[in-house]
């Protein structure tokens, strides 16, 4: 019972307490509203006064917080609870129904207090914003021409490079170095390469708190105005390491940057951190430690004009006039940008004055030139460490735009002008000078001229150049339009004068320069009358350079009146009197009369002239005399140029005093103070016996018994074609070995020679053995022409154990009916070590170029050319003696450019291992034995494929970037079967190659035996295949799905090829997806490819969609493009002109589709050409 009353009392507790809570509701309804009402009214206060500080934080860029932001939420959430409540309770006032509102508004109450006590942020509501991702902020701005695509890409590829911390960009004041930087930024964020990317710029004046506190603002934190600069380097250090990967940039470089200083972790300590520098000073790049350097170059013409176009937007009406102020420019894109917005919507008038002030390079007068461009390169001038390098830099400016400077026209007019402090010689002089323009290239305000020992100038640099030359303290006055304009009508207070084209009939009487100095004058109208004139009012000349006058044949009595010169350059002027006025002027120096081709005679007066230290009559072709004594007479003569010049040396002593001619031994005289000598001789008999004290002595020498130039030497740098800083040559030709070895001079001049050129010797098989048994040790350059009996290099077998040709770097050899081997036997280690470049042409009986062991010492061959040599097999073989290991340890890692020129069917590739010779067994490709067969007879059987490139040989060529094949017929390109493996890795193939390009060569396939997952050929941007007349398709589909970088393809004439990308194997398929080849390419060019059906006949690929110029023609069975290249589809639909041409001769109708505007093809202009039946 007790039991039962028990769980009765229970039952009855638990069913009271509910049943009083719900009446509860009713009883305390108005109380219960009433709390409801007096808890919302605080939470709005709390709410308001929250958004009220999420408001301002927000105005101030900050970010809210994120349970900030979640309790507005929920705020927000109940007040739309509530709103539906009021609603309910408004509808619902009946009796009955205030039991459920009490209910709920109870509920919603709890709510409430549960929001109150959930906002416990007091004021702190909001953070910093993190600074945003800095490519975010970068205007649009880069064009993506080629110039600047080529480093793009190249760039983001060193940088992925694990190996690599640091890389430069260095170019000239505003070539465009920022702009590519941010490109490369933005593109390295999409690749999404580094966790995060920052950039500072340093500036000529860097500050290392200003660094420092714009990359900290990048990565979200600041500086406390006390801190010290050691502790903030500590702090971003700290920061920048537990980064994972960080690229900073640092923009605008000018000195060598102290990275502890900063707080910039080294590749060492971090080795995700790399460093991105822009420089305008190459020398800062490299004393910074840049692993890789990239030079950015101007624009080229074309992208000049397009970029120039952009600008002034609206159509030209002077197309002409605006090309001509575009070139004025010069390709640079500050200056195109500056000029072109400056006359955006300037009438016909202003256009020819702009023209005219920038030909004049007084630019002033358009808007920003001197702010935006000028600026910059006079900062470049003004933090040159050093006068001299100033005064060579203005020096330039006295000669025309565009123009290779000769360097030694720098050097002769600066020793004039007494420019070179602490140099005792000329030879000094040349080196600092050579030193100076170095370094002024690397600075960009010289560039490189394609002459060897010339330089030139951009066009704005000498605009600056020349406006900060006309001002004080220079005060040079420069035209290269004086033929128009002539002498200056005001012109005393002038310390250089330059006129070119000079065009003077009469210089004013009575002229007066007291403060000119140099004088250089160019053209051919110019009167003896005007040059008397001159000298008398120049007294204080002290160089004088007529270049080319053709109207003076003799100089001026009043020559002599000019007691300060000490540089007269009278280089091609036709003078044929040379009057005795030359020895007056006692203070000259240099003295030149450098192709002076009616000058028949030195006069005798030459030898007055003590303090003459150099004389240069290069190419003085008709000099006939050079009287008996006058040059021992030249006591401080240090440099002697006579090629292509005097060759009438007396070897005995005339009857008459008279008709003596000078002789070597007067040369030998000057031993004591000669340092340079440039001679012809008819023969080298004609040397002294103890003519080898003077060579011993000289510094320099190039003697050649090659009076005047053959067409074959005219292309080899020389005094001649104004190389002044040679090195030891000596020219031998038409010579017999037996004999001028028997003379001691020229076997001294074989041991110092540097640069040799043998040209149709006789009596000489093997060269090194005959010609220096110590190995030609300082020989750098090596030319042997058409020599009928030379065998090899150097024969091993009876060399000693001098290493041979230790220095070479050149070699080419032409014409060499007998040369069997470059070397046969064995040599010394390091033989060949330092070859570069290596050129063999119709060598009809050489049959490889390499044998195994040498072919191991050329680590630092660049370049190969091998053409008509019919007999050749391959470039490196295995000679009888070598084991088949000596090809692991080959490699040819700085081989860059290899030409393949004319080779016959006796070809078989780079290198075939395995060969088989008489009586050897060997395994062919087919793994099936062949015994007792002969290297001959299986070649011919043509069991095996020939190979350009076998699977055995591509591990040694992974730098090639150029690779030429014309003329030779192959099976295949490209074997790579069995590759590829090094230290158990897949190795990729050919990742630097970038221009392909085959002519006229049967090959049956490019690629073949492609093993799966192949990766390589990434970077190869240019193919060209012509002739091909066996190629029946270009690429394999897994070949095709790498060349992700390809920009050009061009292919011509290849009658049986049916298709460019071949359809995918069955190994191909399973990793084939649907995809769009070759997205980079710009450009394609099919041109006669009668059997050519399709592009590629997978329906699920894409060709091209990123080319701009695509040409078709006579291509008869090629029905489409659409299928494959999408926007044919576009063009085909919306284009703008659509005309037909009737071919004459084949009766085909030639169709050109020209579309107008970017969408498509994101270019102003795309011609599609298409030859169809």
């Amino acid at each position: 019972m007790d039991i039962v009353i028990s769980i009765a009392s229970k039952i009855a507790e638990s069913l009271v307490t509910p049943i009083g809570r719900e009446f509860g509701y009713l009883i305390y309804y108005d109380t219960n509203m009433k709390d409801l009402k007096d808890e919302l009214k605080q939470l709005f206060e709390m709410k308001d006064g929250v958004q009220e500080l999420v408001n301002a934080a927000k105005r101030n860029g900050e970010v809210i917080n994120s349970n900030v932001q979640i309790w507005l939420t929920s705020v927000n959430k109940l007040i739309q609870k509530v709103l539906h409540f009021e609603e309910e309770v408004n509808m619902k006032r009946r009796f009955l129904y205030r039991w459920n509102i009490s209910r709920k508004a109870t509920k919603i109450t709890q709510d409430v207090r549960h929001l109150q006590k959930e906002r416990t942020f007091n004021n702190n509501v909001a953070h910093p914003a993190p600074p945003p991702m800095i490519w975010s902020t970068f205007k649009e701005g880069f064009k993506d021409f080629k110039s600047r695509m080529t480093h793009v890409n190249r760039v983001i590829e060193v940088l992925k490079n694990e190996d690599v911390r640091m890389i430069g960009i260095c170019g000239m004041g505003g070539v465009g170095k920022t702009t590519m930087v941010k490109e490369i930024i933005k593109r390295l964020a999409g690749l999404k390469v580094f966790d995060n990317v920052v950039i500072a710029v340093v500036s000529q004046s860097p500050s290392i708190r200003k660094i420092q506190s714009e990359i900290a603002e990048q990565l979200g934190f600041t500086y406390d105005k006390e801190d010290t600069e050691s502790g903030r380097a500590r702090r971003l250090y700290g920061t920048l390491m537990d980064i994972s990967k960080i690229l900073i940039v640092l923009d605008d470089v000018w000195t060598e940057l102290d990275f502890e200083a900063i707080g910039l972790p080294s590749g060492l300590t971090h080795k995700g951190c790399k460093v991105l520098l822009t420089s305008r000073n190459l020398e800062v790049c490299n004393a910074m430690g840049s692993q890789e350097i990239f030079t950015i170059p101007v624009l080229t013409p074309e992208e000049s004009w397009e970029l120039f176009r952009e600008i002034i937007g609206q159509p030209l009406d002077y197309p002409d006039l605006a090309k001509r102020v575009m070139n004025e420019c010069a390709g640079l894109p500050i200056a195109i940008l500056t000029v072109a917005k400056a006359l955006e919507n300037k009438r016909k008038y202003e256009w020819d004055d702009a023209l005219k002030q920038l030909q004049s390079s007084a630019p002033g007068s358009i808007s920003l030139m001197n702010d935006r461009v000028y600026s910059s390169i006079q900062w470049s001038y003004d933090r040159l460490e050093s006068d001299e390098a100033k005064s060579c830099l203005l020096l330039c400016c006295l000669f025309p735009e565009d123009y290779d400077i000769p360097i030694e026209y720098l050097v002769r007019y600066g020793w004039g002008r007494g420019y070179f402090s602490n140099t005792d010689s000329v030879e000094e002089a040349r080196n600092r000078v050579h030193s100076l323009v170095d370094k002024l290239q690397r600075r960009f305000l010289l560039l490189d001229s394609k002459l060897k020992d010339h330089t030139k100038m951009h066009d704005i640099v000498r605009d600056v150049a020349i406006q900060i030359a006309s001002r004080d303290p220079h005060r040079f006055l420069i035209r290269c339009d004086a033929e128009k304009k002539g002498w200056p009508k005001i012109y005393d207070h002038y310390t250089t004068i330059s006129l070119i084209p000079i065009n003077i009939d009469g210089i004013p009487v009575g002229l007066d320069c007291p403060k000119l100095e140099l004088l250089h004058l160019e053209g051919e109208r110019y009167s003896e009358n005007s040059m008397d004139i001159m000298c008398k009012g120049m007294k204080k000349l002290k160089v004088l350079a007529l270049v080319d006058v053709r109207g003076i044949s003799a100089l001026p009595s009043s020559l002599g009146l000019l007691k300060s010169l000490q540089t007269l350059s009278l280089n091609g002027c036709l003078l044929t009197d040379i009057s005795d006025v030359i020895g007056s002027l006692e203070n000259l120096e240099i003295l030149s009369f450098r192709e002076c081709f009616n000058m028949l005679e030195l006069p005798r007066e030459i030898g007055l002239l003590k303090h003459l230290r150099l004389l240069d009559i290069t190419g003085c072709d008709s000099l006939q005399k050079i009287p008996h004594g006058l040059l021992s007479s030249l006591s401080s003569l240090e440099e002697l140029y006579m090629e292509n010049s005097f060759g009438k040396w007396e070897q005995s002593a005339a009857e008459s005093e008279d008709k003596r001619m000078a002789s070597l031994v007067e040369v030998m005289s000057l031993s004591n103070h000669l340092k340079v000598l440039v001679i012809d001789i008819p023969d080298f008999n004609f040397f002294p016996k103890d003519f080898y004290l003077t060579i011993q002595t000289t510094i320099r020498f190039h003697i050649s018994n090659r009076k005047f130039q053959s067409s074959i030497i005219a292309r080899i740098p020389s005094t001649r074609t104004g190389c002044y800083a040679f090195e030891n040559k000596l020219d031998i030709v038409s010579s017999d070995a037996t004999e001028f070895m028997e003379i001691q001079t020229v076997r001294l001049l074989f041991k110092k020679c540097e640069d040799l050129i043998l040209q149709e010797i006789n009596n000489l098989k093997y060269v090194l053995n005959e010609l220096d048994q110590e190995g030609l040790q300082h020989l750098k350059v090596l030319r042997i022409w058409d020599c009928p009996e030379i065998e090899y290099l150097v024969n091993g077998a009876s060399w000693t154990q001098q290493t041979a040709f230790p220095l070479i770097q050149s070699i080419e050899l032409m014409w060499m009916p007998e040369l069997r081997a470059i070397c046969h036997d064995q040599l010394p280690q390091s033989s060949f070590i330092n070859l570069r470049s290596l050129e063999l042409h119709n060598c009809p009986v050489l049959k490889y170029v390499f044998s195994l062991l040498v072919a191991s010492n050329l680590v630092q061959l660049q370049s190969l050319l091998v053409a008509n040599c019919p007999e050749m097999k391959e470039i490196v073989s295995k000679e009888w003696r070598e084991h088949e290991t000596a090809s692991d340890i080959i490699a040819f890692p700085k081989l860059t450019n290899l030409t393949l020129n004319y080779l016959s069917d006796e070809f078989v590739g780079f290198y075939e291992a395995n060969k088989l010779y008489s009586n050897h067994e060997v395994t062919t490709p087919e793994d099936q034995n062949v015994v007792g067969t002969s290297y001959d007879e299986h070649q011919s059987s043509r069991s095996f494929e020939r190979a350009v490139f076998p699977s055995k040989c591509i591990l040694w060529l992974q730098n090639l970037e150029e690779v030429k094949l014309e003329d030779s017929n192959v099976d295949v390109f490209f074997n790579l079967k069995g590759h590829m493996v090094r230290d158990g890795q897949a190795v990729p193939a050919f990742s630097h190659l970038q221009n392909l390009f085959i002519g006229y060569s049967r090959c049956q396939h490019l690629w073949k035996n492609i093993p799966r997952g192949f990766q390589g050929f990434q970077n190869l941007r240019y193919l060209k295949i012509e002739g091909s007349g066996d190629l029946q398709y270009v690429f394999p589909h897994s070949i095709a799905r790498l060349l992700v970088n390809l920009e050009e393809l061009n292919i011509a004439h290849c009658w049986e090829m049916e298709t460019i990308v071949r359809s995918a194997d069955e190994n191909e398929k399973q990793d084939q997806t649907s995809m769009t080849l070759f997205p980079k390419l710009n450009s394609f060019d099919l041109h006669w490819l009668p059997s050519l059906e399709s592009l590629c006949p997978d329906a699920s690929t894409s060709l091209w969609s990123a080319a701009k110029v695509m040409s078709v023609k006579r291509c008869y069975k090629l029905k489409t493009l659409a299928s494959v290249i999408p926007q044919i589809k576009k063009l085909e639909k919306d284009s703008t002109a659509h005309h037909e041409d009737e071919d004459e001769d084949s009766n085909v109708g030639f169709f050109t589709w020209v579309m107008l505007g970017r969408p498509i093809l994101n270019v102003n202009l795309c011609t599609i050409s298409l030859i169809i039946k």
